[in-house]
């Protein structure tokens, strides 16, 4: 699914839920105010929609984010007192309703404060994008500009068209990407609010005998609804006597598991003894999934009676803290433990991730939570976003709220990468090669460091040859993130 802002991870647990990022103290402010309980408040809205919502105002609406706020909000000491009549609506008013504090980055401790619209949310969980299934790297933002695709659903309007990773933007509807003053009606045509035809002219770069050869191709192409494939490119390949796993997978949505299950079932099969995992666009998702594909991974015997991720929530939460286990089955439905499906497992002792910035959260707990019980952990690419926080999504007249509510500790108890995981070999994107060719910078990295230990000082890459700087996702909102609701583990 194309992520239009960075988002990130998600966090089950008891209650179920998500996970956010940071850490912090706090800072001077007023009294608070004496707040109802959210429990008084709920769908009391100014127009409501929904069978369960009665007529209010939206200053009942602002009343019911603050006092959720106050009750569940990690820090909810640090939120400063604000007057909701200066906010014209309970979403605004929200967006306020959080620490002023800084992580140890130096960039705000809480980049994960927001709410959408219930429609977004359902789509989203459902694991079905309404777009063209295109993911846009804005390299140049003014001109002269580049813009260039880093990632394509396969199912989408874009992939059935035969758009590719790596595909240059020159033209939208008959307007200079590169040089046109106005970059309005280029966000409206890469970005649609409706399913009308936009026009595109794209440039293609091959290598030929080590020579880039460009070509240009036109697509008309309309948003429509599809399936998202998030767990895909599923591979054994031999290496000088060693069978290597490869598989890309961008987003813990509840789907994944049977598509993890396929895929772990196929590399046990194949005899696969070293595993690459691409995350480098995972942004998160639901926590069980990230537990059961850390399970898949370390096996029984590393991960047996051991933690996962502990979730810590504020002081007026404690009775809630939950300690979550790597998980050893699939599950059904109703999220009980189908003990007729145990999950299959590489037993490994080490794994090797492709990493990007935008790998976050549930994501990040994978890695945490196998370095908690001694599986070595290998990052090939850039910091990660740095989310060991979450939240359950909260919905209120016709919109889900995400406050951070908790902290995840691994098994040795750690929780400080609000900064990010750091890689173990720095690697570019290079968006001239599509996701899992063995050529690919990162997966060649991956593959020449598990054979030889170090990193090499100079990756296989063609960013240089062919000019082009490292790509940064084209992002709207960058202090976004994303939770997903589940229910209990049973």
């Amino acid at each position: 699914m194309p992520r239009l802002f960075i988002l990130v991870f998600a966090c089950l647990a008891a209650a179920g839920i998500l996970l956010g990022c940071g850490g912090g103290s706090a800072v001077n402010a007023p009294a608070k105010p004496v707040l109802p309980l959210v429990s008084a408040l709920p769908n009391t809205c100014a127009q409501p929609t929904g069978a369960n919502e009665t007529q209010g105002s939206v200053e009942n609406e602002k009343a019911w984010v603050r006092a959720f706020v106050d009750e569940r909000y990690l820090w909810y000491k640090d939120v400063p007192v604000l007057d909701p009549k200066d906010y014209p609506s309970a979403e605004l008013y929200f967006e306020d309703l959080k620490t002023p504090a800084k992580n140890k980055a130096g960039g705000d401790l809480d980049r994960f404060h927001w709410s959408e619209t219930k429609e977004a949310y359902e789509q989203y969980t459902n694991g079905v994008a309404v777009d063209y299934g295109i993911d846009w790297s804005r390299i140049v933002k003014d001109p002269p500009r580049t813009v260039i695709i880093y990632n394509v659903e396969p199912g989408s309007p874009a992939g059935t068209a035969g758009v590719l990773r790596g595909d240059k933007l020159i033209k939208v509807d008959g307007i200079d990407v590169v040089n046109a003053p106005d970059v309005t009606p280029i966000y409206n045509g890469t970005f649609p609010q409706d399913n009308s035809p936009h026009t595109f002219v794209l440039e293609r770069v091959t290598l030929s005998q080590g020579q880039p050869v460009k070509s240009t191709l036109s697509v008309t192409l309309k948003a429509g609804r599809y399936d998202t494939t998030p767990v895909r490119g599923a591979k054994v390949f031999t290496d000088n006597g060693t069978k290597f796993a490869y598989l890309y997978f961008d987003s813990f949505v509840a789907k994944s598991q049977d598509a993890l299950i396929t895929a772990f079932k196929k590399f046990k099969d194949e005899g696969a003894t070293e595993f690459v995992l691409d995350m480098r666009y995972n942004s998160g998702g639901l926590l069980y999934i990230s537990s059961q594909l850390a399970y898949m991974i370390a096996g029984q015997s590393a991960s047996n009676g051991k933690t996962f991720n502990k979730l810590v929530y504020n002081d007026k939460r404690t009775r809630e803290n939950y300690t979550y286990g790597f998980i050893p089955y699939a599950l059904n439905a109703s999220y009980q433990y189908d003990t007729a499906r145990p999950l299959p497992s590489l037993n490994l002792g080490r794994v090797t991730l492709l990493v990007d910035h935008g790998t976050a959260s549930a994501s990040e707990a994978v890695i945490n939570g196998l370095k908690g019980i001694g599986v070595v952990v290998n990052l090939i690419g850039t910091t990660t976003y740095g989310k060991p926080y979450g939240f359950t999504p909260q919905s209120n007249c016709g919109r889900y709220y995400y406050a951070v509510e908790f902290k995840g500790e691994n098994y040795q108890g750690f929780s400080d990468y609000d900064a990010g995981f750091a890689p173990t070999c720095t690697v570019k994107d290079d968006l001239n090669f599509q996701l899992g060719d063995v050529t690919e910078p990162r997966l060649a990295e991956a593959l020449q460091y598990l054979k030889n230990g170090v990193c090499t000082i100079t990756p296989v890459a063609s960013i240089k040859a062919m000019g082009l700087p490292e790509h940064v996702p084209y992002v709207i909102d960058p202090k976004r993130s994303r939770g997903l609701i589940t229910p209990d583990i049973k």
